[in-house]
């Protein structure tokens, strides 16, 4: 969904639609709801715990949900049409 996000920031206009974020799920629950690990990290300081903690859960299938900010951007990105020379990376 911040992918779409982005791209209507970026391509039209900051128009939005449905690209919401608060109707998420929760992803922990929803894989401890299939029998696996669910952890969030949502402090930059609690990333390499989690990465020891998952990592060492050798026979466990570990769901990792990071929370970030909702206008948070991801690059590089490719417009639509364009080659990768074209890309945008800021």
């Amino acid at each position: 969904m911040g992918m779409v996000r982005q791209w209507q920031e970026f391509f039209h206009g900051n128009r939005y639609a449905e690209s919401y974020m608060d109707a998420l799920p929760d992803f922990v629950k929803l894989a401890q709801s299939y029998g696996h690990v669910g952890m969030q990290i949502d402090k930059p300081g609690d990333i390499d715990g989690a990465f020891k903690e998952a990592f060492s859960r050798k026979d466990d299938l570990v769901f990792m949900d990071f929370v970030t900010d909702q206008t948070e951007n991801v690059f590089p990105m490719v417009p639509g049409g364009k080659g990768l020379s074209e890309m945008i990376l800021v």
